[in-house]
């Protein structure tokens, strides 16, 4: 199996602060992968670097094989990664179906092909009725959802997911979940933070744990939670635990 990403020796300080510190990893085409740790472990920081949003001090970010590290977030799009946030970053102003239009407004060709394909990820995760409703007027999970399926309109190698199931009602999560399986069996792979493990869990083939910027575990759901670093850094041992990280 392929990469879809892969970095090297990545780093990344604000200030005197390291927030990613010599971090290699890599995540194969078509998978599910998780990616955790405590608060101020650099999780963040992370997903922010593969998708272009800051740039690292050093190291490599290569995407489907071409190097990409320091390059813009259209680059990043263009290559195929896409990316979703904590909180929903929707267009509140402007319709559902209108928001899904909006990473493609200068694609070329398709014409109205594009409303079609807005409208079948509208109806894949259940929000076709509100089409035509304005973004501010759908609920969190809903905007989550939509911010969900935007991110699959330019058919992405790979989704990006800061915390999805967060705060979310249990119906909608199950949809999330529940879509993110049929997405990644049609060849999609996806990074997912989260601090909700036991979704992490159920879902995910591969789980990378990270601790004061650094990788320190790798592998199944089940060798990772047993990692006796990984459990030593989630009882609260050393300043990642404790959120002196970024």
């Amino acid at each position: 199996m392929t990469s879809v990403i892969e970095t090297q020796s990545l780093a990344k300080s604000f200030g005197g602060m390291t927030a990613v510190d010599n971090t290699s990893f890599e995540i194969e085409s078509a998978t599910i992968v998780g990616l955790i740790g405590p608060n101020g472990s650099g999780k963040t920081t992370t997903l922010n670097l593969l998708n272009g949003a800051i740039s690292p001090d050093s190291g490599s970010i290569r995407v489907q094989g071409t190097e990409l590290a320091g390059k813009s977030s259209t680059s990043f799009v263009r290559a195929g990664v896409t990316r979703t946030f904590q909180n929903p970053r929707v267009f509140t102003t402007i319709t559902a179906i209108e928001n899904l239009l909006v990473p493609v407004l200068h694609s070329k060709g398709r014409g109205s092909k594009w409303t079609e394909k807005a409208e079948e990820l509208l109806s894949f995760v259940g929000l076709l009725g509100h089409r035509d409703t304005p973004a501010s007027e759908l609920s969190g999970g809903q905007q989550k959802l939509l911010e969900f399926v935007r991110a699959l309109m330019t058919d992405p190698h790979i989704v990006l997911m800061d915390e999805p199931f967060a705060g979310v009602h249990p119906s909608v999560k199950e949809v999330m979940r529940e879509r993110i399986i049929e997405k990644n069996k049609q060849g999609t792979a996806f990074l997912i933070v989260s601090h909700e493990i036991p979704d992490l869990t159920r879902l995910c083939s591969d789980i990378i744990c990270m601790s004061d910027g650094e990788v320190i575990a790798s592998g199944t759901p089940a060798d990772v939670t047993s990692h006796p670093r990984v459990i030593e850094a989630y009882l609260g041992h050393g300043p990642a635990a404790r959120g002196e990280r970024g």
